[in-house]
């Protein structure tokens, strides 16, 4: 991808992050991102193709830095380092939730590639935790209330703000019902 492309594609994240898909027009990105709306149109043929693209490379972005900080580490272990990078994730300054569902909340029916591609990115989550609980007894009820969990704390951080004793308390119990579960015998 060129530099005056991949330029354009952060400012887009940037912008989309920060105030919404639908406030946020080609006129402010090509502004922010110092292109012309040429250069702009040159690589992205309209906008919806940009706030794909925006989403191709968030997704992109997650799953490597996801992937990295839990690469060696199965079973709670794993879960553990998950969780801590959600919460690393939830403290960064730019933190608005998650990008995939305000995609599907701003789009309509005709959007099915932006559906596609947050469904995808959703699924490839309860994938890696799934894997990563390979070793646990229930693992697939541990993966799902771990992987809802995760969801929710999204959600609850966005709306309430940061707060650490909140978190730590939120991953207690996730644990405490973890280990409740994996005592229970397999049926």
């Amino acid at each position: 991808m060129s530099k005056s492309a991949q330029k354009i594609l952060n400012t887009a994240e940037q912008l989309f992050n920060q105030q919404s898909f639908s406030a946020v027009g080609v006129d402010l990105i090509r502004d922010e991102s110092g292109c012309s709306k040429t250069t702009l149109y040159t690589y992205f043929k309209n906008k919806h193709q940009l706030v794909y693209s925006v989403l191709q490379a968030r997704d992109e972005h997650f799953r490597q830095s996801l992937l990295t900080a839990i690469q060696e580490f199965e079973g709670l272990e794993a879960l553990e380092k998950i969780y801590d990078w959600h919460i690393h994730w939830f403290q960064a300054d730019h933190f608005k939730g998650c990008l995939f569902v305000r995609a599907v909340g701003e789009s309509n029916a005709a959007d099915t590639d932006i559906l596609a591609i947050s469904q995808a990115h959703k699924q490839w989550i309860r994938d890696l935790i799934q894997s990563k609980t390979a070793c646990l007894p229930q693992q697939q009820k541990i993966s799902a209330l771990f992987y809802l969990q995760l969801e929710g704390l999204i959600s609850t951080i966005l709306v309430d703000g940061f707060n650490a004793q909140t978190c730590n308390q939120q991953k207690a119990l996730i644990f405490q019902l973890i280990y409740l579960l994996m005592a229970q015998p397999s049926k």
